[in-house]
């Protein structure tokens, strides 16, 4: 027999592994000196020390080869414990191929830039939220500002502010014309069941659906540099091999009625995306 140091250089494991193997009664010694405590194994363990860091190797829990080795699990039950890690190692495989694009994108962005500079792109999942809102269409972006502004204004007068949430508004851009399709309101702590009229504005209870994948970036203000932001978004939904399947939605993260303002609040842009691949 050999003594355990012996035995895990043969094995090609360490000793700590054959002791937690040990613990765990995977694999117990052939012999324990009760007086000194040496653990020796023979040679004869091998194949069984070999099947558990096979079965290790295909991602079976510790639990699950102790089950297997003992021939407590039935051949359909292991099928069955492959397949569920054959899928769950081919997602994982998707999400890292989707990090190399991503890691991939920011490099272009460097060379493109010469720096690390710009707007950061963040992908991230978004919760169905209740809203309260009001609809709108207009000609185009400019006069979109001077809408909000005072939708805004009205929603904060018709709601308290421990009933209120965040500044939303949705655009859609209307395919058989130049208009622009609106829906501007205020996130909700809670659903609400009736509407509200303030100011000749009709702002109705709905939900805002929630977004698996959703392409995000914070900027600031509507300023004039804005469409800057919008860019980085759309070059990354593009390298990332993504494609948008909703309206876009900017979430006012700060005051708008007061400092900081429009024009220089925190607003977070977030656009659906789906992979085209």
């Amino acid at each position: 027999m050999f003594r355990i140091g012996e035995f895990a250089q043969i094995a090609q494991v360490s000793t700590r592994q054959l002791r937690f193997y040990d613990q765990l009664e995977l694999l117990r010694p052939e012999h324990t000196d009760q007086q000194s405590g040496y653990r020796y194994y023979a040679i004869r363990q091998l194949p069984r020390l070999n099947a558990i860091l096979a079965l290790k190797d295909l991602g079976l829990t510790l639990e699950q080869i102790g089950s297997l080795l003992e021939e407590a699990v039935s051949p359909e039950a292991l099928r069955g414990m492959l397949l569920l890690k054959k899928t769950e190692t081919e997602q994982a495989i998707q999400v890292e191929k989707q990090r190399l694009r991503h890691i991939e994108s920011r490099i272009a962005q460097i060379d493109r830039q010469g720096g690390s500079a710009g707007y950061d792109v963040v992908a991230k999942s978004l919760p169905s939220q209740p809203i309260l809102a009001t609809h709108h269409s207009v000609a185009g972006f400019e006069e979109a500002g001077p809408l909000v502004a005072a939708v805004a204004a009205a929603g904060q007068a018709g709601l308290r502010p421990s009933s209120r949430g965040n500044l939303v508004v949705l655009a859609r851009n209307d395919p058989d014309s130049d208009r622009l399709d609106l829906t501007i309101g205020y996130l909700l702590p809670r659903a609400r069941e009736r509407g509200l009229t303030v100011d000749g504005f009709t702002f109705s209870p709905q939900n805002l659906p929630a977004i698996k994948t959703a392409a995000t970036v914070v900027r600031q203000g509507t300023n004039p540099e804005s469409h800057a932001a919008f860019g980085a978004i759309g070059t990354w939904i593009e390298a990332n091999g993504y494609s948008i399947t909703g309206p876009s939605r900017e979430i006012f993260l700060e005051p708008v009625l007061k400092p900081p303002g429009f024009e220089k609040a925190l607003v977070e842009i977030q656009f659906p995306v789906a992979a085209t691949a």
